[in-house]
C-alpha cells in the first residue's frame, strides 16, 4: 500500500505539472533527459522553438540509474572520421559558455588529451592523424606530436621512458557529466522547454490523420507532439518497441574505478593509451580510471533486450575489475602513481551501436533519435545543435552519414549486433584496423561472393555490403601498389568484370513518378532508353545525392536510381517525404537487395557483349549514356552503356540478383579468349580518378555545392520548380573562397613508390617551406599513365595553379 501511494503522488504531481502547462500539444517531445537529451531540447529552444517537453522517466537528472552519472566526463576533439570533428569542436565550444550560462558549475578543466604511442605502429597512425588533421587559426583545438620529452614536460605522472610519443590535443579536457546534464536542462528551462521527471510512457502510436504522435504515460497523461524525439539511452528500445520499432543497439557493461593516489595528483591532462585501451583523468584529489574490456571479456546484455531494462539500470550492475586487471597493470607501468593507490571500483551500462556512432536523426515519420553514445559527453554539445537544426530546418544541415539512424535496417540482425558490437567495445581506442571482421559476412553477398573469395578477393564492408576491393592472383609475395596496377592494366588494356552488385538501388514508380522526379532532383530526367547523372539538392543548395538514373520499363512510369549504400535510407526518406509534401501518387522503394550488377569494362568489353547477344551492341545500335533490354546468354538484363565513372568502354549488367552466378559464368566464358580479369574497387578508383570523376563520401558532400564542384551542368534552370532551386540559382552567381582541383605528386629523388606514399582522403596541404594550411585531399589513387600519385584536392582560392 505503501508503494501504490507513493506513485499515486508521483502521477498527481505529473499531472498537475501538465495541466497548468502552456501546452499540451508540443512541437517536440524528448524521451530521455540524459546529455543527448538534455541538449537536443536545449538546442531547439535556441532555435526559438518554446513547445519543448522533456521527459525522464527518473526523479532528478542524471539519475544513477542511467548512463550520464557513471560517465567518465571525458571531452574529446580527437576522432578517427574526420567529418565528425566539427561535431566535437561546437561540443567543446558550448561547455566553455555555458556554464557562464546557466549558472551550474559544470567544472570543465580544459587541460588538453595525451594519447600515448608506445611502440611504431601507434606512433605512425598518429604521425598519420596529425597529417589529416586541417586546423586554421581560430579553431578551438589543435593537435601535434609530442616527443617523449614533451610527453614528460605535459604529463609528469607518465614514465616517458616508455613511450615513443603522444598525441596531443589541445583544449579539450573533461567534465562534470552530472553537472553538464542539469546545466543542460536548465538552458532548456530557460529557453521555455518544460521539463518533466518520473514521466514513463506506456504507449506510443502515431496518428496518421493528424501526423502527430500521441505518447500515453503511466499515470495516462497523454502528449501530443508533431516530432519525437528518442534519447533514452539504455531505455531506448523498450520505449522504441511501444511504437512497434526495434533499434540496432546493445547494452554493454563497463567497469571503472576511482583511484586514491598516495599523494594528491598534479593537474595533468586525460591519458589515453590505444593499445591497453584504458583512459584516466584527474578528478578533484582522485583518478578516473576506466577501460575497455578484451572480446572475452565483453559483457553484453542480451537478456536485457529480451527481457527490457531493469528500473534500476546500471545501479543493478556488479563490479568485477578483473576484467580489466591487464588495463590497470599497463596503467601502473606507464603512470607510476598508481601503484598502491587505493581502488574503489565501480560498474554501469551504457548503449551502443555496432559500430560504435550513435543513432542520430529521422527513423520513422517525425520520429527521431539521438542514442546508442559511447562517446556522448564529447559528441553530445555538437550532436544536439546538429539534430535540432535538422528538426526544425527540415534537412541535415552537415554531412554525418556515419550516425544514420536507419543505416542498419534491412540487413541487419541480432546476431550480427552483438558480435560487431563486442568487437567495436573491445577495439574502442584502435583507430587503425578498421577493416574488422565480427559478424561478416551478412546475408548483404551477391550471387558470386564465394566465387570471388575463392578467386583471392580481399573485401571491404559496406553498409552490410561485401565489397571486392582487390585480388591477389597467386603472386608470391607481391605488395599491395603492384596488384592494383596489374589490375589496372589488364582492364584497360583489355577487360575486366567488376561486382557492383553493393550500390544502393531504389525504385520509384508509379503514375506521379515523373513528377516527384521532376521536383526532387535539380537535373533533368533523361528519357525512356537513356542513363544520365543526376543531383538532389537541399534546399539550402547543398548536394544530397549524387545519382545515375534510368527507366526499367516502357510506360516510363518506374525508375531506378543508383546511389551509395550508406545513403540509401537518408535517400529514401528524402523522396518519399517529396511525395507526401506534393501528395504524389507513387511508390519509392528499395531494391538493392534483388537487383544485382555486374560492370563489364574495357576495350574488349564490346567483343564480349557481342559473344553473349544477338542485338546490336555497335555505337551506332548501342550509343553512349544508353540503355537496352537485352540476353545475354541464359539471363535477360537491363545493359546500361556509360563510361562516366571509369572513362573505358563501359557496360552495366542490372539482373535478377539470383542469376548473378550464370551471368558472371556466362561473362567469364566469353570473355576467356579477351583476357577478361576479376577487377575490384580499388581499381575502379584509380580509373575514375584518371577521369576526373567525382563521388559521393569524398568529393561530394552535402558540405558541397555544385558550383564550387564543378557540376553546375547537372542543374537545370528551365525547370520551374524543384527542391533547392531559388538557392541554387544564388550560389550560381557566386565565387568561392576554395576550388576543387586534380592534383599530382612528385617522388623525392630515391624513394621508391608504394603505397605508403599514395594519399588515400584527408591529408592536408601546405605550400613548400610553410606551415599554414591551404587544401585538404578527398581521395586519391596512383596513376598508372602518369607513374605518380594523384589526388583530388579542395585548395584555397588564393593558392595558384603552379604554386608547389
Amino acid at each position: 500500500m505503501l508503494h501504490a501511494s507513493r506513485s499515486l503522488v508521483r502521477c498527481s504531481s505529473l499531472d498537475h505539472q501538465l495541466r497548468h502547462s502552456s501546452t499540451k500539444h508540443v512541437f517536440a517531445c524528448v524521451l530521455g533527459s540524459g546529455v543527448a537529451g538534455s541538449s537536443v531540447a536545449y538546442h531547439l529552444t535556441k532555435r526559438n522553438i518554446k513547445d519543448v517537453l522533456l521527459l525522464d522517466r527518473a526523479s532528478g537528472v542524471a539519475s544513477p540509474t542511467g548512463t550520464s552519472f557513471h560517465s567518465p566526463g571525458l571531452v574529446s576533439a580527437s576522432h578517427p572520421a574526420h567529418r565528425y570533428k566539427p561535431i566535437l569542436a561546437h561540443s567543446i565550444e558550448l561547455y566553455s559558455k555555458l556554464e557562464a550560462e546557466t549558472g551550474v558549475n559544470i567544472d570543465f578543466q580544459q587541460t588538453g588529451t595525451i594519447r600515448l604511442a608506445t611502440n611504431e605502429t601507434r606512433l605512425a597512425e598518429f604521425k598519420k592523424y596529425v597529417s589529416r588533421d586541417y586546423y586554421k587559426e581560430g579553431d578551438v583545438c589543435k593537435t601535434t606530436l609530442l616527443s617523449p620529452a614533451e610527453v614528460s614536460q605535459l604529463a609528469p605522472a607518465v614514465d616517458h621512458t616508455k613511450v615513443l610519443g603522444a598525441l596531443h590535443t589541445t583544449n579539450d579536457g573533461t567534465i562534470s557529466a552530472r553537472a553538464l546534464t542539469q546545466a543542460l536542462v536548465v538552458g532548456a528551462k530557460n529557453g521555455g522547454a518544460q521539463v518533466v521527471d518520473g514521466a514513463i510512457p506506456r504507449e506510443i502510436r502515431y496518428d496518421k490523420e493528424q501526423g502527430n504522435w500521441i505518447v500515453v504515460l503511466e499515470d495516462g497523461t497523454v502528449v501530443t507532439t508533431r516530432n519525437l524525439i528518442n534519447a533514452g539511452g539504455i531505455w531506448a528500445n523498450d520505449i522504441a518497441r511501444l511504437s512497434g520499432h526495434d533499434l540496432p543497439v546493445v547494452v554493454v557493461e563497463h567497469q571503472y574505478a576511482v583511484i586514491t593516489p598516495n599523494k594528491t595528483p598534479a593537474n595533468t591532462p586525460s591519458i589515453i593509451d590505444h593499445d591497453s585501451t584504458f583512459y584516466v583523468r584527474k578528478s578533484g584529489d582522485d583518478y578516473l580510471f576506466g577501460g575497455f574490456e578484451n572480446l572475452e571479456k565483453t559483457v553484453i546484455r542480451e537478456d536485457w533486450y529480451k527481457n527490457g531494462v531493469p528500473t534500476e539500470g546500471s545501479k543493478s550492475i556488479k563490479a568485477d575489475f578483473s576484467r580489466l586487471d591487464n588495463a590497470y597493470k599497463r596503467a601502473c607501468e606507464l603512470v607510476p602513481e598508481l601503484q598502491g593507490a587505493k581502488v574503489d571500483t565501480r560498474a554501469a551500462v551504457f548503449s551502443m551501436t555496432p559500430d560504435g556512432y550513435p543513432l542520430v536523426g529521422p527513423y520513422d515519420k517525425n520520429y527521431w533519435m539521438s542514442t546508442g553514445f559511447l562517446d556522448g559527453v564529447s559528441s553530445g554539445g555538437g550532436i544536439g545543435k546538429y539534430l535540432a537544426d535538422w528538426i526544425v530546418d527540415g534537412e541535415p544541415p552537415a554531412e554525418l552519414f556515419d550516425t544514420d539512424a536507419s543505416r542498419y535496417e534491412r540487413w541487419g540482425d541480432r546476431k550480427f549486433f552483438t558480435e560487431r558490437s563486442r568487437e567495436t567495445y573491445s577495439m574502442y581506442y584502435n583507430w587503425s584496423y578498421t577493416d574488422r571482421l565480427a559478424g561478416r559476412p551478412t546475408d548483404r553477398i551477391s550471387g558470386i561472393y564465394g566465387r570471388l573469395k575463392k578467386d583471392g578477393a580481399s573485401f571491404s564492408f559496406r553498409n552490410g555490403w561485401e565489397v571486392a576491393s582487390s585480388f591477389n592472383m597467386g603472386v608470391q609475395n607481391e605488395s599491395y601498389l603492384p596488384t592494383l596496377i596489374r589490375e589496372y592494366e589488364m582492364v584497360t588494356n583489355k577487360c575486366g568484370v567488376i561486382d557492383l552488385s553493393w550500390k544502393g538501388k531504389i525504385e520509384v514508380k508509379g503514375k506521379d513518378a515523373e513528377k516527384l522526379l521532376d521536383y526532387a532532383i535539380a537535373s533533368d530526367i533523361p528519357p525512356l532508353g537513356k542513363i544520365s547523372s543526376g543531383v538532389m539538392l537541399t534546399r539550402r543548395g547543398g548536394i544530397l545525392s549524387p545519382m545515375m538514373i534510368f527507366h526499367h520499363d516502357r510506360q516510363r512510369s518506374a525508375f531506378i536510381l543508383l546511389t551509395e549504400p550508406e545513403r540509401e535510407s537518408r535517400d529514401l526518406y528524402w523522396l518519399r517525404r517529396a511525395a507526401a509534401e506534393k501528395q504524389l501518387d507513387v511508390q519509392v522503394g528499395l531494391v538493392s537487395e534483388y537487383l544485382a550488377s555486374l560492370a563489364l569494362v574495357g576495350p574488349k568489353s564490346r567483343e564480349v557483349l557481342s559473344a553473349l547477344t544477338k542485338s546490336d551492341v555497335s555505337d551506332e545500335g548501342f550509343p553512349q549514356k544508353s540503355t537496352r533490354m537485352i540476353r545475354l546468354g541464359p539471363v535477360g538484363v537491363v545493359c546500361a552503356r556509360s563510361s562516366t565513372s571509369t572513362g573505358q568502354l563501359s557496360y552495366e549488367l542490372f539482373h535478377n540478383r539470383a542469376e548473378t552466378t550464370k551471368l558472371y559464368n556466362a561473362v567469364m566464358s566469353a570473355g576467356r579468349e579477351h583476357g577478361i580479369v576479376n577487377f575490384g574497387q580499388a581499381a575502379l578508383n584509380m580509373m575514375r580518378l584518371e577521369h576526373g570523376y567525382r563521388i559521393w563520401g569524398k568529393e561530394l558532400t552535402l558540405d558541397t555545392n555544385p558550383y564550387e564542384c564543378g557540376l553546375g551542368s547537372l542543374v537545370d534552370f528551365d525547370k520551374k520548380e524543384f527542391i533547392g532551386r531559388e538557392s541554387a540559382l544564388e550560389l550560381s552567381k557566386q565565387e568561392f573562397k576554395r576550388r576543387l582541383a586534380l592534383i599530382t605528386f612528385d617522388a623525392e629523388e630515391g624513394v621508391v613508390l608504394d603505397d605508403r606514399y599514395v594519399p588515400s582522403g584527408n591529408e592536408v596541404i601546405r605550400i613548400d617551406g610553410q606551415e599554414a594550411r591551404v587544401g585538404q585531399i578527398t581521395s586519391g589513387a596512383y596513376n598508372v599513365r602518369l607513374q605518380k600519385p594523384i589526388a583530388f584536392a579542395w585548395i584555397d582560392a588564393s593558392v595558384g595553379p603552379n604554386e608547389r
